[in-house]
């Protein structure tokens, strides 16, 4: 007899702190929380009390107060510890009374394997993009949920949402996907436990999501908006995909766009156009303050047929070409991040100068010993470990004995459309980046290792009965 569960109890203390120090794993190794060259925007956001115009306040505010203005080790705790529960409360009700030494495996394993620690251990919102897709699993595929984990779960996610724009489409899409996929097997759907319930619940969370970020805006700036710089990313998109051009080109002789001066010149990708100091973008005020004629051209493309269904055929081929994006460290192994000029550099210097000795002595800075973070052998161990994973579900889903895989699926239906989503979303509203895909592909890794270890035991009567 299995026993309710919501992902903290007694014996589970000593678990969950391994569990968080193996997901810290990454920043240990480099000496010091990893920073991303967007991780001075997030610190300075959070600590100024001003709204950025390319990103939320959420997570900026996260780090600010989970540091307390003492250590920014305490955001990526954090960060590990919600992984390590969530990672818990999903994996708990499949194996009873054996977890305990099979959910520390399973978190060593995809440590060492994957790209996990590499996001947990990073002072970046990415890892919550993961988070959102675990709550998605817990709330679609878990038995029985307690009240008090309804609530919990219900906040985190809203809180996924509201750290970076992405996330905000991206668990409304894995539930469409979900749903897409029930009507395609229907046969799935025992296994989904109310699902039509669970499902609306997930919408109510992501229209909360909506509202509150908004919201967040007004209560810091007075500014209830989504932010003020979202279609300057789709403009960017825009520009790697040509169309930008093509545009401009068809709407100029009738509409005065000020970007129509610059539609012979426009830079080459969208990373000129959104940090080059010389591209149409900072000649015009820099981010937010042409976001009115963005939008207008925007929904100019999104109201036109033409444009319209090229967005669509890009969007088609874009998705593709981010789920081959897998290479572990995206912008973590610039020597940059010792310059005075590099706004990690900065901020711990402001607004942590008693840390700033162990930020500069990190292998991200090149430390005194003149040790760095290389990813090439790494990315060879992940790279192999995707190739096994996909032989691996292939395998699992369409030769091995159904009488075992099928209680797994439903779960692999979750990751794998919230793996989609993220693709999706990301290469159609901003850009093809291998930043965006390691973050979630790890765990496709995750439901091989938990089938392979529970082959042998698990049945449908016992994953559909009682907990």
């Amino acid at each position: 007899m299995r026993t309710k569960y919501s992902g903290l109890s007694g014996s589970a203390g000593w678990e969950m702190a391994a569990a968080t120090v193996f997901l810290l794993a990454a920043a240990f190794h480099n000496g010091y929380p990893l920073v991303f060259s967007d991780t001075g925007t997030y610190v300075s956001s959070g600590f100024e009390g001003k709204i950025p115009v390319d990103r939320p306040i959420a997570y900026g505010l996260f780090i600010r107060h989970m540091s307390m203005a003492v250590t920014l080790w305490g955001p990526v705790l954090v960060q590990g510890f919600l992984t390590a529960w969530l990672l818990r409360t999903l994996l708990l009700p499949l194996a009873g009374d054996r977890f305990a030494g099979k959910f520390l495996f399973l978190v060593a394993a995809l440590c060492m394997l994957t790209g996990l620690p590499w996001y947990a251990g990073q002072l970046m919102p990415d890892i919550f993009t993961a988070m959102q897709v675990l709550i998605l699993g817990i709330v679609l595929t878990r038995p029985r949920i307690a009240r008090r984990l309804w609530v919990a779960l219900g906040a985190l996610f809203v809180c996924c949402c509201l750290v970076h724009f992405s996330n905000l489409f991206i668990g409304l899409l894995t539930v469409v996907g979900v749903a897409a996929g029930l009507l395609v097997w229907p046969a799935g759907r025992p296994f989904f436990p109310r699902w039509r319930f669970r499902m609306a619940v997930v919408g109510a969370w992501c229209a909360l999501a909506f509202l509150a970020l908004p919201a967040l805006n007004w209560a810091v700036e007075r500014q209830f908006t989504l932010g003020n710089g979202s279609y300057t990313f789709i403009i960017g998109r825009m520009v790697d995909s040509g169309m930008l051009k093509m545009y401009l080109d068809d709407a100029c002789p009738t509409n005065a766009y000020r970007l129509c001066q610059y539609k012979d010149s426009l830079p080459e990708n969208s990373r000129q156009f959104h940090w080059d100091g010389n591209s149409p973008l900072h000649k015009e005020g820099g981010w937010g303050a042409p976001e009115a004629e963005y939008r207008a051209i925007v929904w100019g493309t999104l109201t036109s047929p033409k444009y319209l269904a090229l967005h669509a055929w890009e969007s088609l081929l874009s998705t593709p070409a981010q789920l081959m994006q897998n290479a572990i460290g995206s912008g973590l192994d610039y020597g940059w991040y010792q310059s005075p000029e590099s706004p990690p550099y900065q901020v711990v210097k402001r607004w942590f100068p008693h840390e700033f000795n162990e930020y500069t002595g990190s292998r991200q800075c090149e430390n005194p010993w003149q040790q760095e973070l290389d990813f090439t052998f790494l990315n060879k161990v992940n790279y192999g470990v995707l190739c096994a994973t996909f032989l691996a579900l292939l395998w699992l889903v369409f030769l091995a004995d159904r009488s075992w895989t099928l209680p797994f699926l439903p779960l692999l239906l979750v990751f794998a459309a919230g793996i989609l989503a993220n693709a999706f979303i990301t290469s159609s509203l901003a850009v093809v980046c291998d930043r965006f895909s390691p973050r979630v592909v790890w765990l496709l890794s995750l439901w091989a290792l938990l089938v392979w270890l529970e082959r042998p035991r698990v049945g449908c009567g016992e994953f559909q009965g009682k907990t």
